[in-house]
């Protein structure tokens, strides 16, 4: 696992029920030996397999302890995300700060300050080229998506630094030589800051934030709310957080009214949105959000809010303007692209691997989603990368299972049957069949009692009122030894029985196997006699010793 990644596995917590690979919009987990890991070269880090994960073995790497040895370093400001109203709504802004500085920050200010110089500089852009599709730059996530998987889209990226790094530049020319950490619901933010230290020197999420004062002893309820803010209040910049926030922005800065602005949140929905567009034709900027809904419903929120409770938070957050002047600074960035395209896959070799999992002909192909994959093809193809696993496909493993039950039922030299909670039967085998004397109804769903006088036994077991465990037993004139064992308690019961009536007939048959054995292997015991001397012949002698007494002793000598 690569701890450093800002999301990974614990691979000792995983519990192989691929849902993070069905949550990930972008297919960036890999299966290797039933565990899921974390691809970086393809992941966006928008933490829905955090979200996901059922076993909690999805991480969201912890920076905290980097942030304190940056506070015990030097000055170190605070750029608090817009969307920690719907995160702390008992705080008051005074406390909030309050809090933060008890922690070691010099200062706080708010991200979303650095939100109205985006706004701005997109109505410019869109002034500027109206022709274009434009998509906005300020979700880490879904650029990066359009940077790994989408590339031809690249163009279309806004050439514009997010609102926190337009801020963090904000920031340092106030007080330069301060370093500024972000603290925001996001943890695509911590990769943003790894690619550009020089103004994030760190990020950290709500629930690290909650974390952290809570192991500090820290209530910030009980401190006074006399702080303020560094730089004026954003004003309706503070709306980001919700989808179609952004828009807000921009039409307050443009003339062009609700013409060619769109918002789209969620990265599957953001896909199909953007099918068929090109950079050179659209005529639209379109507000790209990964997480549906917008940054109130963020991986690094708490757990179990509501979406529409904390967009109303949002959206009634008084939109204060006073403060001091906002350092005008550039808001222009290039986003290289991150795309490297994948080796082209032989058609025959995508043949082998549906085969491998059953699938011969398109009727096979169920495209169920159980693997994580949508469709069988798509599965196949990410085995054929080493990326996933035949005994990921679902329907594939209960066939196998059911021909290995079938194989082992058949293969077995005594009577077996499984009968389910309702008392019928599931499944057996021929000789179970034999056994009865009534193979016709020897299918499933016939009751257990009309095959066997000892039903009641069975129903012992399901009851949970312990094995029955090498038990004689009779069926007509025959005297039957055998086990009832639950398979799964209280749903299936399992019995093991043998007809020893005849012990003869057992013993027939083990001489005749044991002859065989002889008549298979002497000549390979003769080629090598040279090497065991005269064990060679010994170890014939006995066996045809074990023979000669099966052969010859008294059919009543077993009993």
């Amino acid at each position: 696992m690569d701890r450093r990644s800002p999301v990974f596995t614990e691979e000792a917590e995983c519990q192989d029920c691929y849902k993070c690979l069905r949550a990930c919009p972008v297919q960036a987990i890999s299966i290797a030996g039933g565990h899921a890991q974390i691809r970086p070269e393809s992941c966006i880090a928008c933490g829905r397999c955090v979200v996901a994960c059922p076993a909690k073995a999805k991480h969201i790497r912890d920076d905290l302890g980097d942030v304190r040895k940056l506070l015990a370093q030097g000055s170190v400001i605070a750029s608090l995300a817009p969307s920690w109203v719907a995160e702390f709504p008992d705080l008051q802004p005074g406390q909030m700060i309050a809090g933060l500085q008890s922690l070691g920050f010099a200062a706080v200010s708010e991200t979303a300050v650095g939100a109205q110089a985006v706004s701005a500089a997109v109505a410019r852009l869109r002034a500027d080229r109206p022709e274009r599709l434009w998509l906005s730059t300020a979700c880490p996530s879904a650029v990066d998506f359009v940077r790994k998987h989408r590339p031809a889209l690249l163009p279309a990226l806004t050439p514009l630094a997010s609102p926190a790094l337009t801020h963090a530049r904000m920031l340092q020319a106030l007080r330069p030589g301060a370093r500024v950490v972000l603290i925001s619901p996001c943890v695509a933010k911590k990769r943003e800051a790894e690619e550009h230290p020089d103004l994030l020197a760190a990020a950290l999420s709500f629930t690290d934030l909650r974390r952290w004062w809570r192991d500090a002893g820290i209530e910030p309820l009980t401190l006074p709310g006399t702080g303020h803010f560094l730089l004026p209040g954003p004003g309706d910049a503070a709306l980001y957080p919700v989808e179609g926030g952004m828009l807000t922005g921009i039409r307050r800065h443009a003339r062009g009214g609700e013409a060619g602005l769109a918002a789209c949140s969620g990265i599957t929905e953001l896909d199909h949105a953007l099918a068929g567009l090109t950079p050179e034709q659209g005529g639209m900027f379109v507000e790209t959000l990964a997480c549906p809904g917008g940054c109130v419903n963020g991986p690094g929120m708490s757990p179990g809010g509501f979406i529409l409770r904390r967009r109303a938070l949002v959206l009634g957050t008084p939109q204060d303007q006073a403060g001091e002047p906002v350092p005008d600074v550039p808001t222009e960035l290039a986003w290289p692209g991150l795309y490297k395209p994948a080796a082209a896959i032989d058609e025959r070799a995508v043949v082998a691997a549906l085969a491998r999992t059953g699938k011969r002909t398109k009727e096979d192909e169920a495209n169920c989603g159980g693997c994580g994959y949508d469709t069988c093809r798509g599965f196949a193809t990410a085995q054929i990368a080493d990326r996933a696993e035949p005994s990921q496909c679902v329907t594939w493993m209960r066939r196998l299972a059911q021909r290995k039950a079938n194989a082992l039922l058949s293969a077995m030299p005594a009577a077996a049957v499984l009968v389910g909670a309702d008392m019928r039967l599931i499944e057996c085998n021929g000789i179970f069949a034999k056994l009865s004397g009534n193979e016709e109804r020897c299918v499933a769903g016939t009751p257990i009692g009309d095959l066997l006088p000892f039903a009641r036994l069975f129903r012992h077991v399901l009851d949970g009122q312990g094995d029955i465990l090498e038990r004689d037993l009779r069926l007509g004139g025959r005297v039957l030894h055998g086990s009832v064992f639950a398979v799964e308690p209280g749903q299936v019961v399992g019995a093991v029985l043998a007809d020893v009536t005849e012990p003869a007939m057992g013993r027939a048959q083990v001489a005749a196997r044991a002859k065989e054995a002889i008549e298979k292997h002497l000549s390979t015991v003769q080629r090598i006699a040279y090497l065991l001397g005269e064990n060679a012949a010994e170890t014939e002698g006995l066996l045809s010793q074990i023979v000669d007494a099966y052969e010859t002793e008294p059919s009543d000598g077993g009993r």
